[in-house]
């Protein structure tokens, strides 16, 4: 192996660092993302932050005027359960973005083609 092909061990432990920060900030960013799901042909609305936390129920004025206590209660957690399912598939797919681009950085240490490969399993540049 001659040195142009070596691994520069500084330079990958600054871009490891690197992408570590970016990694948190980008955590710290998904927690602020918001999903909605809307259920019943709109009757119930649920939001949830990227943390599951509910931020916001909303029940049609008519369906609470019906009075039947049991399809406001299913609606309700319908509604939670597919924000939920949102957010995961919003967050899943920055991560798996997030990973293609921070390991396609790599390339600069000596590690471009296992960075490239390890990119495109994971969804990233190849």
């Amino acid at each position: 192996m001659t040195q142009n092909q070596g691994i520069n061990l500084g330079e990958l432990m600054k871009q490891a660092q690197m992408i570590q920060q970016s990694f948190e900030a980008n955590k710290e960013q998904l927690k602020k993302e918001t999903a909605t799901a809307t259920v019943g042909g709109g009757m119930v609305t649920a939001t949830v932050d990227g943390e599951k936390q509910v931020k916001e129920i909303k029940i049609a004025k008519e369906l609470i005027e019906e009075g039947d206590v049991e399809a406001i209660e299913d609606l309700v957690v319908s509604a939670v359960n597919q924000a939920n399912i949102e957010i995961d598939k919003k967050i899943n797919d920055n991560m798996m973005a997030f990973a293609g681009n921070a390991l396609g950085g790599l390339g600069g240490a000596g590690l471009g083609d296992m960075a490239d490969m390890l990119g495109g399993l994971l969804g990233g540049k190849k």
